[in-house]
């Protein structure tokens, strides 16, 4: 990367350890990042692992852990006024009040079902297209998703934000989505309109895990003393225009 002088390196916890966590950690020097506080599901049961001594000097924590082990997390970094990166999904039981909980405590808090830029321009193209195919007659809508035999939940959130998107644009037709958990593939994504004559396909595909991990560097950046909640799919365009202002790949 090439520097950019308003932009200082940044100092980031990590809350988890699997494959979301590692490769964080391994890509983040090339992003003006340096890991000062690791932290898997044994070493911060509750969110225990998250005291003020360990935070230390954190700029910006990252969470890539677990559904159940975010409300603890969430609240030990609103507690100590920590700004969060949540790529954690399906923790969305009860969302509201962690929301609202980071809202009133000043933090700033970008959370994102996928933190790859493509598929954030997918949700746009969903709404585009739904909106277009509601009038030349009946279709059907699918979402397909598939994801690495690994993933505990399903559908994705991914898959979930597409339907939220589409029938926000006035979509009144069933929507089927269907999942399929296989091997080690990191994302595919499908939405497909289907009537007697023709099929319209729109397909992302993630060929790396990196695309997340760098979507998430990106974010912490962005929301680095910026208070106030934001979801990914809202602000992604703005990270990364100060992703590329701040260096090239």
């Amino acid at each position: 990367m090439t520097e950019d002088p308003g932009r200082s390196r940044i100092r980031i916890a990590l809350l988890g350890l699997g494959r979301m966590g590692r490769l964080v950690e391994r890509l983040a020097p090339k992003h003006e990042a340096v890991v000062v506080l690791r932290l898997d599901g044994s070493a911060n049961a509750d969110g225990a692992g998250l005291s003020r001594e360990a935070l230390g000097t954190t700029d910006v924590a990252i969470d890539f852990s677990t559904a159940e082990a975010v409300p603890g997390n969430l609240e030990r970094l609103c507690e100590h006024r920590v700004d969060t990166v949540l790529g954690t999904t399906g923790w969305h039981g009860g969302s509201d009040a962690l929301l609202d909980l980071a809202r009133r405590s000043g933090i700033g808090l970008v959370h994102g079902a996928n933190f790859a830029f493509g598929v954030n321009a997918l949700y746009g193209i969903a709404r585009d297209a739904a909106r277009a195919m509601a009038g030349v007659g009946r279709r059907d809508l699918a979402i397909f998703e598939s994801h690495h035999r690994g993933k505990r939940d399903a559908p994705s959130g991914t898959a979930l934000r597409l339907r939220h998107e589409i029938r926000g644009v006035g979509w009144e037709g069933p929507i089927d989505v269907t999942s399929q958990r296989t091997g080690y593939v990191p994302g595919t994504h499908e939405l497909r309109f289907d009537s007697e004559g023709d099929t319209l396909a729109i397909r992302h595909t993630v060929r790396s895990r990196t695309v997340f991990a760098e979507g998430a560097l990106a974010a912490a950046h962005w929301i680095r003393g910026r208070p106030g909640v934001y979801d990914f799919g809202e602000c992604w365009e703005e990270v990364a225009e100060k992703e590329t202002r701040g260096g090239t790949r």
